[in-house]
């Protein structure tokens, strides 16, 4: 189903720095007619699917309707300009063994330097020639694997603060859209990786990125993701973050002080467990 040719940089790299490997996924479950019938079998709100010809930095209110279901973008991708995703694909017990089986087989690694795998998920993506995915930021640790066509994944550092602010950190983690604005003076600081059938990205959490497809075929993808205990640490306290600055604070960004973190953590816990005892005597 998949091999792992190389991923020496990968376990160099993770968690902090993106790293490239080479995964080879040979499954009857890439096939366009096996993504077909997934599309039509899968819940309609774990498909999301849009028109490929976006500007990098477009706000979410300005996405226009794709105009076609997931099976019609898929049968036709090679002829229109769209991209779709199909999330979650892990509810579907074969793309599950797929999927996982990949993360397994680099569990040493990640296990050793972010301790248990949590929430995995996986994403297939599937996108016209031409098509772009907007700068953006996700929350979670994510192997992109390339399996059909080629594309330039531009990845941005998730310690540059003027590309993504603690502001902009804070209400992403607190329910706000993924898409960011890119400033074009800052657009340089990207590094454009070249992605073709083989191709393994890892991405570290919120690293600002934007993609085009390059190949003059669609573009198949598939993405593997999941949390560590970091992460979702990182992820609360942007969620406390966030509370406190809408009352005037201003709050010191995760990690900065440990100490400082954990009192965070204590008394939001605190809040929220007396919040749930008052509810219940009301």
């Amino acid at each position: 189903m998949h091999t792992i040719i190389d991923s020496s940089e990968f376990d160099a790299a993770y968690p902090d720095l993106r790293a490239i490997s080479t995964i080879k996924v040979d499954s009857p479950l890439t096939s366009r007619a096996s993504l077909v019938e997934l599309a039509r079998s899968h819940p309609a709100d774990f498909v999301e699917f849009n028109p490929g010809d976006l500007p990098i930095s477009v706000a979410p209110g300005a996405v226009p309707d794709a105009g076609m279901t997931a099976a019609e973008t898929i049968e036709k991708i090679g002829m229109v300009n769209s991209w779709m995703t199909i999330r979650n694909v892990e509810k579907d017990a074969a793309y599950r063994d797929l999927a996982f089986g990949i993360i397994d087989s680099l569990k040493d690694t990640i296990e050793r330097q972010t301790g248990e795998i949590m929430r995995r998920e996986a994403f297939m993506f599937i996108s016209s020639p031409g098509a772009v995915t907007p700068f953006h930021i996700d929350e979670e640790h994510n192997i992109l694997i390339q399996l059909e066509g080629t594309k330039t994944f531009t990845i941005y550092s998730q310690h540059d603060r003027e590309l993504a602010s603690q502001t902009d950190l804070e209400r992403f983690h607190s329910g706000a859209h993924r898409n960011l604005q890119l400033n074009p003076e800052m657009a340089g600081r990207g590094e454009a990786i070249h992605m073709s059938p083989g191709t393994a990205l890892y991405v570290p959490p919120l690293a600002p990125h934007h993609v085009k497809v390059t190949s003059e075929v669609p573009s198949l993808s598939l993405s593997i993701t999941w949390r560590s205990e970091s992460s979702k640490r990182n992820c609360y306290l942007h969620q406390i973050n966030h509370r406190l600055r809408a009352k005037g604070v201003t709050p010191r960004f995760p990690g900065e002080s440990k100490m400082g973190d954990t009192m965070k953590i204590i008394r939001a816990s605190a809040a929220a467990r007396l919040g749930r005892v008052v509810g219940k005597e009301v």
